[in-house]
């Protein structure tokens, strides 16, 4: 039976166009959604018929929790999840469509990038595993065949369908998953003790294999690989190949170290080192600083009714600020204009050195004073670690009268639903002190 037979036209609403992929997990098709009229990726898991039940459902978790990793981030060096589901036997998940490669065209394919381009490349992938990282997300399976290269010279990391997600609770893996190529030493030892060094490791091995046009190590079997990779150092990427910089092979040792601790303590030191040897990438890092912000307020309920142009004004006459768990943001009696939305995290309203309010994402607080000029009635504290985008009137002024006007519309309905809030409350209290 051929390819075109066996593929499906249509699953759920979206008509399949053509297959433009293969991994171990499941086939990936193009497709269209005629609702929202958009090219869409649609990874479709293998068929588990022949699958004992135990295997079928680890095989379904597994396909699912891409959906749980990928499907929270918002990030423009990170494909996005749109949709997931299933249709009669068929597991899929929708994901951005990216018309470009995999890297692995880079490393055993026709296609070649230089090493600049190279140093591009895994600058925006850096970037991108800051973001994960941050998310409290480790891959634990980036390699070639895991990242996508656009046309427009995009990076795409995909692929979280073994992604281990930080909740809080121990364990380790009884098995080596992924691909053992790109696998750092922690992860192939029995211990598995995987950190998001550990990725930095995989994304430093990418880095050689693009610029050696082959992979850090090669063996006749996965004994004689973990061998190499636990015990013995690559071919000097120099000797390989002679046109990469020196600072740029020093860069790729050190993300590859055998010992976790030597490695880049975090991809944003990693990104960092990059920057400061390709100065045309803080151009690139801000671009991309913009595109993480812009796809963070685009999923945030508040700017729900704005255009793609009017959240690219408010993202542009605003301000962001980072806070660690624990610091106070804005102080009670405090004289401050500023009003802020709560792009990421949580926190604590204080009053009297009493809790009495929790906020989270997508929440806003600072309207009274923003509004009226009168000192912070409260003190907040971040809970967790914050994003904030903090909005003056002088900034707001930057933008064009209509989005204006619709931020200060959504601005007011937001603030009169908390006082409305507030007075049930109120009621609600008045009415339990006068029953008996």
């Amino acid at each position: 039976m051929s390819e075109k037979s066996q593929r499906p036209t249509k699953i759920a609403k979206y008509e399949i166009k053509r297959r433009i992929g293969r991994g171990a997990m499941g086939v990936v098709y193009e497709a269209f959604d005629p609702f929202v009229q958009r090219t869409v990726a649609i990874k479709v898991a293998h068929s588990a018929h022949d699958m004992d039940p135990a295997t079928r459902q680890k095989l379904r978790e597994g396909f699912f929790s891409e959906v749980y990793s990928a499907g929270r981030m918002h990030h423009p060096s990170v494909v996005s999840v749109y949709d997931a589901g299933q249709e009669d036997d068929l597991n899929y998940i929708v994901m951005e469509f990216v018309d470009g490669v995999t890297l692995q065209e880079y490393v055993t394919g026709g296609k070649t990038l230089t090493p600049n381009q190279v140093v591009d490349v895994i600058y925006q992938c850096a970037k991108g595993l800051d973001y994960v990282h941050r998310e409290g997300i480790i891959h634990r399976d980036l390699k070639p065949g895991n990242i996508m290269l656009s046309n427009d010279g995009e990076v795409k990391i995909m692929d979280f369908s073994i992604a281990h997600v930080d909740v809080g609770f121990e364990g380790h893996d009884t098995e080596v998953q992924g691909s053992p190529m790109y696998m750092p030493p922690e992860q192939l030892s029995e211990e598995k003790r995987l950190v998001a060094q550990s990725d930095i490791y995989s994304l430093g091995a990418v880095m050689y294999a693009l610029l050696a046009r082959k992979t850090p190590y090669k063996a006749g079997s996965l004994e004689s690989l973990i061998y190499k990779i636990s015990n013995l150092e690559p071919d000097p990427i120099m000797e390989v190949n002679p046109e990469v910089p020196d600072h740029i092979a020093t860069i790729v040792e050190k993300a590859m170290q055998k010992i976790i601790y030597d490695r880049y303590e975090s991809a944003y030191l990693l990104a960092r080192d990059l920057s400061n040897s390709f100065g045309r990438l803080r151009s690139v890092g801000e671009r991309i600083d913009m595109q993480e912000k812009w796809k963070t307020l685009r999923y945030l309920a508040f700017f729900k009714d704005f255009s793609d142009e009017q959240i690219t004004e408010v993202v542009n006459a605003s301000e962001w600020k980072e806070f660690d768990k624990g610091e106070v943001i804005v102080t009670e009696g405090e004289q401050e204009t500023a009003f802020y939305i709560i792009a990421k995290g949580g926190v604590e309203v204080v009053k009297n050195d009493r809790v009495v309010g929790l906020m989270k994402q997508g929440d806003c607080f600072g309207e009274i004073a923003f509004l009226t000029r009168q000192p912070r009635n409260a003190t907040i504290v971040a809970r967790t670690e914050v994003s904030l985008m903090c909005v003056s009137t002088s900034l707001m002024e930057q933008a064009s009268t209509e989005t204006q006007l619709r931020y200060y519309r959504i601005f007011l309905e937001n603030l009169i639903a908390r006082l409305s809030q507030a007075t049930d409350k109120l009621v609600e209290a008045e009415i339990a002190i006068s029953d008996p």
